[in-house]
């Protein structure tokens, strides 16, 4: 279970650096989401990790009340003086940890004890000032200790000074075992007991340490009050620990502190314990408290990817909305569909005559523009204006384009003032680096290079009239039989008019008869074809209106959006599959 929760650990640590450095680049992206998370995610890399992802040790704290003799029991432990010892109460202001090189580096670089600022220890009189601020970890470097077992040198846990309140509850944070100095006088002190009543409850060891005892009656003043205390504290068959009040500790500060049984002594217990279970036990509720913060953090995560995504789908549904407000008017080249279909249609002798015939192939052209008329009609409502050019059809779409793309982006510039953060400095930042200008000439041009019949609505268009051409056999027969006239009224009108003026003036009276048939061919078309006007001519338009879409969406809502999406990667990438990977694997492990 420890090698599973520790590669949890790792492993959303891991993830929770890259998905940080993903969104460093932008502070107000990066503060939307780790704001507030200092706490655990501290926690997290500088403690839990550590501690239970195999790089670990045991912290065992020396700690007590006023002048207890706290230093002493460290250097003791240490078999070497390191922490001053002076006679006064109070003397240690600041804690003083002790390790050997693997162990001291890992404390300087805050790790094993996050809760204090480390430093190198240079001077050991700086552990009896108050110069370093409160917060200050002094680092010693002892090589003789071994890597599983660090030590800790504590102030004095039941100071009236408020400041270290706090330092008090570091401490306690800090060990994964207490061992708890006592003294005839403050084995029952009320700070004190409630300070290791709260340390075991948490699941620390506390291993009571009774100093200058009396070793008349095999100590048994010491042994009543290390049963009192044990009792106040909750502790049951816990060793304790004894130093007689005649201990020579100049002369023998490498001589080993004898439990009150005389089975082992304190750092053979300490050396003895099992690690592992004591971490599981002792960051059981740390690993609960950080299971349950990071859970919180990525709902925050999932949130802040929601409001990006409906921003950017919003959006892009919106240059949908107005690409729908283009209405294309077809050209000469839609209308031409019909009559290529009629032409298809054709016997093979009206085909000759009809491709043979100038007069004719002239008449084709007119009924192409006049079935663009009407189809402009059905489709507008409006009536149509038969003189305008192919290019006066180009002007309006590129005034309509124009007009509907800078609406577009005015909306996007006030939307972005209205949405919720990051997503409104993230599209405002897109909007100021556009080149609106380039922008909508961009859109024209690729919308308008579209607008040419493609192969798909050509074939929509063949099936539509061949539809109509096979269910509406009448109305058939009126085509066929105008097409029929058209094919042959040049010759009709040329013979009679070449029979009296000898070929004079038989181009006049044709140029005359074309505007009559073109208007008698329009009528003809609206009223036998008109039924089918809007299924002929919906998909071409909406093919028009896709590509001015697309193109609002390359040109303009894609830049706009930039930023947005590319802030979007990372809640979509590796790093934050894996966070929620082993966040459930953690809480699996609890």
């Amino acid at each position: 279970m420890e090698k599973t929760l520790g590669q949890a650990l790792a492993g959303f640590d891991g993830a929770l650096g890259r998905f940080r450095d993903a969104l460093a680049a932008d502070a107000v992206l990066s503060d939307a989401v780790f704001a507030g998370t200092a706490d655990w995610s501290v926690l997290l890399t500088y403690k839990l990790v550590p501690h239970l992802a195999g790089e670990g040790c045991l912290v065992a704290a020396v700690t007590g009340g006023t002048n207890t003799g706290k230093s002493t029991v460290f250097n003791l432990l240490l078999g070497e003086v390191v922490s001053p010892v002076v006679t006064t109460a109070a003397a240690t202001r600041r804690p003083l940890i002790a390790g050997n090189a693997l162990r001291a580096a890992q404390c300087l670089e805050a790790k094993l004890v996050p809760e204090f600022a480390p430093r190198p220890l240079e001077d050991p009189s700086a552990v009896v000032k108050d110069d370093a601020p409160c917060n200050t970890l002094f680092v010693a470097q002892v090589d003789a200790m071994p890597d599983r077992i660090v030590l800790l040198d504590t102030p004095d846990v039941d100071s009236i000074d408020k400041q270290n309140w706090e330092l008090a509850e570091n401490i306690r944070a800090a060990g994964d075992v207490l061992v708890a100095v006592l003294t005839g006088e403050k084995y029952k002190d009320a700070r004190v007991v409630e300070f290791f009543r709260r340390a075991r409850v948490s699941g620390r060891v506390v291993l009571p340490l009774m100093n200058k005892a009396d070793p008349v009656d095999d100590f048994a003043v010491a042994r009543a009050q290390l049963g009192e205390f044990c009792a106040d504290v909750g502790l049951d068959g816990a060793p304790c620990f004894i130093i007689p009040q005649d201990f020579a500790y100049v002369e023998s500060v490498t001589r080993p502190i004898m439990s009150l049984d005389g089975a082992t002594d304190l750092w053979a217990y300490l050396a003895s314990l099992d690690v592992p279970a004591i971490k599981r036990r002792v960051y059981r509720d740390t690993v609960a408290h950080f299971a349950e913060r990071a859970g919180a953090f990525l709902d925050r995560c999932a949130d802040v990817a929601g409001v990006l995504r409906t921003a950017a789908g919003e959006f892009e549904a919106r240059a949908a909305t107005y690409a729908g407000k283009y209405e294309p008017a077809p050209g000469a080249e839609i209308g031409g569909l019909f009559h290529e279909f009629v032409q298809a249609k054709r016997g093979p002798l009206r085909r000759v005559i009809g491709s043979a015939s100038a007069a004719v192939a002239k008449g084709a052209g007119a009924l192409a523009k006049t079935l663009t008329g009407a189809l402009r009609k059905r489709a507008r409502f409006e009536t149509p204006d038969k003189g305008k050019l192919e290019e006066e059809i180009r002007a309006m779409h590129m005034r309509t384009l124009n007009q509907i793309t800078y609406d577009l982006a005015t909306s996007y510039v006030e939307s972005s003032r209205n949405l919720r953060e990051p997503a409104a400095h993230l599209i405002e930042a897109g909007l100021d680096g556009l080149d609106l200008e380039a922008i909508v000439a961009a859109v024209m041009g690729q919308t308008l290079r579209s607008e040419s019949i493609s192969e798909e609505f050509r074939r929509h268009a063949y099936r539509t009239i061949e539809t109509w051409w096979n269910d509406q056999t009448g109305r058939r027969r009126t085509l066929e039989a105008l097409d029929a006239m058209l094919a042959v009224m040049p010759a009709a009108i040329a013979a009679p008019i070449g029979m009296y003026t000898a070929g004079f003036g038989v181009s006049e009276a044709i140029a005359v008869a074309g505007p009559f048939v073109e208007q008698f061919v329009a009528r003809v078309i609206e009223y036998q074809f008109g039924d089918q006007m809007f299924d002929l001519l919906s998909p071409w338009k909406a093919e028009q209106q896709r590509n001015f879409s697309q193109a609002l969406l390359e040109h303009l809502t894609g830049p706009c959006l930039a930023n947005l999406h590319a802030a979007l990667e990372p809640f979509e990438g590796d790093a934050m599959a894996g966070m929620r990977r082993w966040h459930a694997q953690c809480l699996k492990a609890l």
